[in-house]
């Protein structure tokens, strides 16, 4: 098995745990080590059965190949801390949950959390750090930039791009051929009926956007 950690402790690192834990029963893939926090509260603590094993400087003392992956939702935060990763020698996994339905035809980056119940149409393109969490469903031709996030139940249809760094929000809908620029941020329950300017976020029926933000 291969010695991997967790970036992050707190609940996307757990449900992550989890998943790994899902993806051994199903074969004997990962020998997961623990969690890497920056918190020092949660340093020599255990957490679900797993021990968090430190800040970064762990992984100047640890000999080996080590695979990690960065459990955050939020893109910004997990941009900075893959480029922190990044300067540790590690190899970024990509994760998908034994549940997740998900065609031949699609192209995987590196450092993905797939989670369970997830399904992924074909020929859509999915970048590096991105994550789907559970019941999200993505249509064909869909493309995914690097870091970005979707949370529980999305919807995608087919021929979507999204830019790097987006955050939808769980329930959020994007109608067929639509484009998302990137570091934009899709409310919870939103429908995109027409394409959304990088940097901003947006929300309603049909989504709007609110307010300019900046990118990571």
């Amino acid at each position: 098995m291969k010695d991997i950690v967790i970036i992050g402790a707190g609940g996307f690192g757990r449900e992550v745990a989890q998943l790994i834990e899902d993806i051994n029963s199903e074969k004997k893939t990962w020998n997961l080590l623990g969690f890497i926090d920056e918190t020092v509260e949660k340093h020599n603590t255990v957490i679900n059965g797993n021990p968090v094993l430190g800040s970064f400087g762990w992984f100047e003392g640890h000999s080996g190949k080590i695979w990690t992956i960065v459990a955050l939702g939020n893109p910004k935060d997990k941009y900075h801390l893959v480029d922190k990763a990044s300067a540790c020698n590690v190899e970024f996994a990509s994760l998908i949950h034994p549940d997740a339905r998900i065609n031949k035809h699609f192209e995987l980056g590196s450092g993905c959390v797939i989670c369970g119940s997830s399904f992924i149409s074909v020929n859509t393109r999915i970048g590096n750090h991105v994550s789907i969490n559970p019941g999200c469903s993505i249509g064909h031709d869909t493309a995914i930039g690097d870091y970005s996030s979707l949370y529980w139940d999305v919807t995608l249809s087919g021929n979507v791009s999204v830019g790097e760094g987006c955050e939808i929000g769980s329930k959020a809908v994007v109608i067929p051929k639509r484009t998302i620029g990137g570091w934009s941020v899709i409310g919870a329950g939103a429908v995109v009926t027409n394409d959304i300017p990088a940097n901003c976020t947006a929300v309603g029926i049909p989504a709007r956007p609110t307010k300019l933000s900046r990118p990571a």
